[in-house]
């Protein structure tokens, strides 16, 4: 019989677009949860939704689910919901998706890890680059460490029937949730003066933040060579990404990469906006360094559009296929499949974790 793995997963915003069985893509997580739903048939999906939220509904929502399907383990991405699911008393596996960034949210996320550790979770990050920021951070401001943690968790796959497209109509391309901090559209910016023909693919959603609702408003004057697509689903983007020369990643506080990993499944080189440090979680995911190229991403509009007229110059369909090529050998599906399965093996075969800790939080 095949074991039960509850997964509470939250939204982040009301969407205008229906989105219902993953059909559109709304960010990493909901990616990831999409993709664990239906690979692995022991998965029971748990949408808490923004308004169960704001009516305090999570708890019992949860319970309820426990009490009706009486899962093995529960696998969640929410560290701040750490407290609410060490009171369920299952054992735990819990993955931090968490980008590198300095908020208010993080001061705590240090010790909540640790106190999961201590009620024998198993912890996973998704990239070492993600792991040490988090574990140097929650060491300068809280002087703890959180330990060892169980591994790295791949949040993505690629198909293995990848087409490359011959229609190249997009000299660039970025997908990303129309946010000031991810800032899709700055790579519209960066060209407002050029000829480059670039695309933004985002969602169109209410937030809290009235910053991030400012941030959606006014990038909507943009006009040809600016193209945008809002709510597109996940099929619909990943075709529009093969029809770009070159992919760009804007955000430099990415924990891993989805979108790059996409983008070099289907051939594209990518380029990765950095942060000062010169480096970025993306890196690890390309099969090889020169199906990447690394700027700073404060650099000047000439800088950028350069780089990504002399990338087009010199990929060519040869090049392309091979970057699709060995991407797809490292990220397909089948080792993406064994990898989970092996992470769910392991929490099954520890039989620690049925013991609740709440206490510590007292």
């Amino acid at each position: 019989m095949k074991n039960k793995i509850l997964m509470p997963y939250s939204t982040h915003f009301d969407a205008k677009v229906d989105y219902s069985h993953g059909k559109v893509i709304t960010g990493g997580i909901e990616k990831f949860c999409f993709d664990l739903e239906t690979n692995f048939e022991e998965i029971i999906p748990l949408c808490i939704s923004k308004k169960d939220k704001e009516n305090r509904n999570t708890k019992s929502i949860i319970q309820d689910a426990i009490n009706k399907h009486n899962p093995d383990f529960i696998l969640f991405h929410n560290p701040w919901w750490s407290k609410m699911m060490m009171s369920f008393n299952v054992r735990l596996i819990c993955v931090i998706h968490e980008p590198l960034v300095r908020d208010i949210r993080m001061v705590e996320l240090g010790t909540l890890l640790k106190k999961l550790q201590e009620n024998h979770c198993h912890l996973y990050f998704v990239s070492p680059a993600q792991l040490q920021y988090h574990r140097d951070m929650a060491k300068r401001i809280k002087k703890v460490d959180f330990g060892e943690i169980k591994g790295f968790i791949r949040p993505s796959f690629l198909q293995e029937n990848l087409q490359l497209s011959d229609e190249l109509i997009y000299d660039c391309v970025t997908v990303g949730r129309s946010d000031n901090e991810k800032a899709p559209f700055l790579v519209h910016e960066k060209l407002k003066d050029s000829p480059v023909v670039s695309l933004v693919m985002t969602n169109e959603g209410v937030y809290k933040s009235d910053a991030i609702n400012l941030y959606q408003e006014k990038n909507k004057q943009w006009k040809y060579p600016r193209e945008t697509f809002r709510g597109l689903s996940h099929s619909e983007v990943m075709t529009n990404i093969s029809k770009a020369k070159v992919f760009i990643s804007t955000w430099d506080k990415e924990s891993w990469g989805i979108t790059a990993m996409e983008a070099l499944g289907c051939g594209v080189p990518t380029i990765l906006f950095t942060d000062e440090s010169g480096n970025h979680a993306s890196e690890i995911v390309a099969q090889s360094p020169d199906h990447i190229f690394k700027i700073s991403r404060k650099c000047s509009s000439s800088e950028f559009e350069e780089l990504v007229v002399s990338i087009i110059n010199t990929h060519d369909t040869e090049k392309r296929k091979e970057i699709s090529k060995k991407t797809i050998q490292k990220h397909g599906i089948e080792s993406w499949k064994q990898h989970i399965q092996d992470i769910f093996d392991e929490r099954m075969n520890d039989t620690n974790g049925r013991n609740s800790l709440e206490h510590l939080f007292d």
